[in-house]
């Protein structure tokens, strides 16, 4: 009686710690099963992931910078009496100082504020106002470089994830009709590695999506403040 109570103790503890290994081992069957074809995919998608990761982080501290800086730059701007005196030397992250910066080289071609100045015409406002519209476009592309490399994750992610699924399930029917054997043991593990491709996909597109609709919007008010900028800059400079 306690040869067998210590072989069933022993039984109980052997199976639980296979319980307790489990998912280990289930991962493992799923990367010892994956064909050479899943194992480039999920290379090219773990690339992706990085660069779509730098993307979002680099992108998410300047869209942040930029907007602390143009905030305290319009409180200066607004402030000021004399428009063509505003200081945004200590706001370098700020695309409105670099608009004001680009509207006072055009104001002074034209020695604007100079005691022999002449008043501007209606012609000169509008080429300053061109002026400094060719900045704001050149600021707007320079905010959203790199975004195309998130839609690419985004669209490309999923689609490279369910080529290497479909190859893989490709390669494990092959080899099964190829030994004559259809045993569902042979089967799962090789269907189950070629999904892996398809999570690895989903994985990459998903936080790259999230990403891209936080960076677009915060680009978006951005822009939109700079436009706004123009016109009040332009208004005050005609004044």
């Amino acid at each position: 009686a306690d040869a067998k109570l210590l072989a069933t103790v022993t039984q109980t503890g052997e199976s639980a710690e296979a319980e307790e290994g489990g998912p280990e081992s289930e991962f493992a069957v799923l990367i010892k099963n994956l064909t050479p074809d899943a194992w480039a995919v999920i290379i090219i998608l773990a690339i992706m992931f990085i660069v779509a990761t730098y993307v979002m982080v680099s992108k998410a501290i300047l869209v942040g910078r930029a907007d602390r800086d143009n905030q305290a730059f319009l409180k200066r701007f607004r402030e000021a009496h004399n428009v063509l005196t505003v200081d945004g030397s200590t706001t370098s992250y700020s695309t409105l100082a670099r608009l004001y910066a680009a509207g006072l080289r055009e104001l002074n071609k034209r020695d604007v504020g100079k005691p022999d100045s002449r008043d501007l015409s209606g012609a000169s406002i509008d080429a300053v106002k061109a002026s400094i519209d060719a900045d704001l476009v050149r600021e707007t592309h320079s905010l959203n470089g790199g975004m195309v490399l998130l839609t690419l994750a985004i669209s490309g992610g999923p689609f490279l994830g369910l080529l290497g699924t479909v190859v893989g399930v490709m390669i494990t029917f092959a080899a099964i009709a190829a030994a004559g054997d259809v045993n569902v043991n042979a089967i799962a593990p090789g269907i189950a590695a070629a999904l892996l491709a398809t999570v690895a996909g989903m994985g990459v597109a998903i936080p790259a999506l999230f990403g891209y609709n936080y960076l677009a919007s915060r680009i978006k008010n951005i822009s939109a403040d700079m436009q706004i900028f123009v016109d009040e800059f332009v208004t005050r400079v005609a004044e």
